[in-house]
């Protein structure tokens, strides 16, 4: 072995199981939180942190409500030439248009940026609103569920969201509607379906019938996994990741991948953890594509004091796909320096993107104050794989055993520096430092509400 490869690159080349399990999650296919595959998968992944931990781990498997939705019936056609017919996918937790359907005219906003919104506000009553889909990891990025939003609240009486890359396919995510809400029928169509539809538009032909039939699954529970090993204080570092996904592929990039890091940084990092060390948790999240509900309530139910115990989260979620990873680290300026020292030690590279972004269960950390960060491959690079996901082509195919190895590398020295650091070295962590960095952080943070069930801005998965 080369003297220059640092000693947690060493690891993780040399963690046999890395990629076999990465292509065992795969084969539970996408994992959608109360599918069946899901739950398959949490036994897994509890059997694999028992063996990581060993008999000093404390490994649960928990099972969390979380807001279930059930789809009957999904369809779209054009009302001037019924033999045009188009597959979609309902958003999660979409209002339905009952057993007739909706039938509206579409109005084209492109984009669906809010300058959009604004140039067709008087057309947008009682129609379908159809916007593009964007690259997720920007920091320009218009989430989804922000142009729901303006649509709603422009009186569209519908919602298309196109896949914008030639040949793209059908997409999932999540409406963020609350259970028995207020909402609008809403939909994913892939690239052809969205081109289509504007030549009907320029045709003088918009009319189409939407028609979305769910039901609310009010007793929907969903597993996660938690392992615990104790270090000689009460200062917990969490390593998080989420085991569900959509159901249009293997949900691979998306979270596959964090998933199979998280539980080898447990396998590697059980040796590291004594009593001269804060202590280690593990936690494999689900239902976060039902807006971050299973972290959600995974901290709300904890005590306040075992909340205040929480010293750091490194969330891991989308690792593989591009060669590059960032931090994005929720406010907190202070993790920045201490992260790029940890990536200097790994020998990687590293961006780190302070603003808060409430796209995935580090926001919820965040929301309680916790200095939180998510490690994303491919930030602000959408012609990378990344952007496969939510589509069905989110498949194993798209990563690459070296992208995983360079995830677990890092993730290793993180958690390692963590576990090793001081309790008071560990609160500086949280510092919000200047005021530019506090109106980034916690009054960001505050402003959107991360997680809630009451919500004014609930985040964005």
């Amino acid at each position: 072995m080369s003297s220059d490869i640092t000693p947690w690159r060493e690891r993780a080349l040399h963690d046999s199981t890395l990629w076999e399990d990465f292509n065992a999650l795969c084969d539970f296919g996408g994992r959608l939180a109360g599918g069946g595959g899901d739950s398959l998968a949490v036994d897994w992944a509890v059997a694999r942190l028992r063996d990581a931990m060993g008999s000093r781990g404390d490994v649960r498997r928990l099972e969390i409500p979380f807001p279930g939705w059930s789809l009957s019936r999904a369809s779209l056609a054009s009302e001037a030439h019924p033999d045009r017919r188009w597959r979609c996918m309902p958003l999660l937790r979409s209002a339905s248009t009952g057993p007739q359907g909706l039938v509206a005219p579409v109005v084209d906003l492109g984009a669906g940026r809010p300058d959009d919104f604004s140039r067709m506000a008087n057309q947008l009553g009682g129609a379908i609103a159809l916007v593009e889909h964007e690259y997720p990891f920007s920091p320009d990025h218009v989430h989804r569920r922000r142009k729901y939003d303006a649509a709603r609240a422009a009186g569209a009486a519908g919602f298309l969201i196109a896949n914008p890359w030639p040949g793209g396919g059908l997409m999932s995510g999540s409406s963020g509607r609350a259970p028995d809400a207020p909402g609008i029928p809403a939909a994913y169509v892939d690239a052809r379906t969205g081109s289509q539809l504007r030549e009907l538009i320029n045709a003088g032909a918009p009319d189409v019938r939407l028609t979305l039939v769910g039901e609310e699954e009010r007793n929907a529970t969903a597993g996660i996994a938690i392992a615990e090993l104790r270090g000689g204080r009460d200062d917990w570092i969490v390593i998080s990741a989420h085991i569900d996904g959509h159901p249009l592929a293997e949900s691979a990039l998306d979270n596959a991948s964090g998933t199979a890091v998280a539980i080898a940084a447990a396998r590697a990092l059980a040796a590291h953890v004594g009593s001269d060390t804060a202590s280690l948790r593990i936690a494999l999240f689900n239902a976060e594509e039902w807006a971050l509900a299973g972290s959600a309530h995974y901290l709300d139910s904890l005590s306040t004091e075992a909340r205040s115990q929480i010293r750091l989260n490194i969330n891991l979620d989308t690792v593989a796909g591009d060669e590059t990873l960032t931090a994005l680290t929720s406010g907190f300026p202070a993790l920045e320096p201490f992260l790029r020292a940890c990536a200097a030690q790994a020998g990687l590279d590293l961006g780190v993107w302070l603003p808060l972004m409430p796209n995935s269960d580090h926001a919820n950390f965040a929301k309680q104050g916790i200095p939180a960060l998510r490690l994303v491959a491919g930030f602000d690079r959408p012609q990378s794989r990344v952007r496969a996901i939510l589509s069905g082509d989110d498949r194993r195919e798209l990563a690459k055993p070296e992208e995983l190895v360079q995830a677990l590398a890092l993730t290793g020295e993180i958690a390692e520096r963590a576990l090793r650091s001081s309790t008071e070295s560990l609160r500086a962590l949280a510092d919000l430092g200047t005021l530019a960095g506090k109106h980034e952080g916690q009054e960001r943070i505050s402003s959107l509400n991360v997680g809630g069930p009451s919500a004014e801005r609930p985040p964005l998965a």
